[in-house]
């Protein structure tokens, strides 16, 4: 019977610590149920064959690479020149990576749309990284770039506290299902942000002063029992963040009739906010427009 390799990693959602988890700001981090799988099998045919399926089993994205130097047969095209930079990195890492191969089939399947901004790269790495046997936070920063915190929601099946720091990230597994979590919504925005270009165009740096009263509004969010003080540090946070980054909170921007708090996850402008508020929310957002939401407990891992 032919062997299968299986990796899977977990979606993310950060909840606080935007922009600034890139200062070394805690950032308060959560995994979802929804994640991608990385398949291996061997073949006849050499090369490495990847095919990437989408949520609705489209394959959406094809390409044969070379195993001696990961050069794809599709140079030109974006998702390609990305694999074949992780796989070199990999290699890098892992110098015997796949030379005792021949070939071999790689299969992507994800959980959730690409352009939730779940982690689709992210998750990719992460699966690569447990594939070469590599360090996942090195891929990415060398790929991707970014604070890392979502390699450590990819890792983990429950909450974490993430912060960077100059050697290396600091991933605090913590218990994060407040009790009133059926207050909690996520609520995609019907647009895919780029989180780098979000970075270059809006970030500057945070101040130590910023940072230390974003830590606080992090570690109210995770330790509150009651629903006004989370909302409270959900609108301490968003005006921090609007400050530093020079732009309005959405619930301004969109939802100013809103009687609840929201706020943006994330890079700003896109992909899911967090509205906190009544169980009956989702018909508020649902009236406007906004049909891809979940409930707290719907799409948050909480491990075992």
């Amino acid at each position: 019977m032919e062997k299968i390799l299986k990796f899977y990693s977990q979606g993310k959602l950060l909840i606080s610590g935007e922009y600034a988890v890139l200062d070394g700001a805690k950032a308060l981090a959560l995994p979802t149920q929804l994640g991608q799988w990385l398949e291996v099998s061997a073949s006849a045919t050499e090369g490495i064959e990847w095919t990437a399926i989408d949520i609705d089993g489209n394959h959406w994205f094809s390409d044969i690479f070379s195993i001696k130097n990961f050069t794809p047969t599709k140079p030109e095209h974006p998702v390609s020149q990305r694999l074949s930079k992780l796989l070199k990195e990999a290699r890098l890492q892992q110098p015997k990576f796949l030379l005792d191969s021949k070939g071999v089939k790689v299969q992507t399947r994800l959980e959730f749309h690409t352009d939730w901004g779940l982690g689709s790269s992210s998750t990719l790495v992460n699966n690569v990284a447990q594939w070469a046997q590599a360090d996942a936070y090195v891929l990415q920063e060398k790929v991707f770039g970014g604070s890392g915190y979502d390699i450590g929601c990819a890792q983990s099946k429950s909450p974490i506290l993430f912060q960077r720091t100059a050697s290396q990230p600091v991933v605090k597994a913590v218990d994060f299902w407040p009790d009133f979590h059926q207050h909690l919504f996520f609520v995609y925005l019907n647009q895919k942000q780029d989180s780098r270009l979000a970075i270059d165009q809006h970030f500057r740096g945070a101040t130590a002063a910023q940072i230390a009263s974003i830590n606080k509004c992090t570690e109210t969010l995770l330790h509150a029992h009651h629903l006004e003080d989370f909302q409270q540090a959900m609108r301490d946070h968003e005006a921090i963040i609007g400050k530093l980054i020079g732009q309005t909170p959405v619930q301004q921007r969109l939802f100013s009739d809103y009687p609840g708090v929201i706020k943006s996850l994330g890079a700003w402008g896109g992909d899911f906010v967090l509205a906190c508020g009544f169980e009956n929310s989702p018909n508020y957002f649902l009236e406007k427009g906004f049909a891809t939401i979940f409930p707290f407990k719907e799409i948050i891992s909480r491990g075992s």
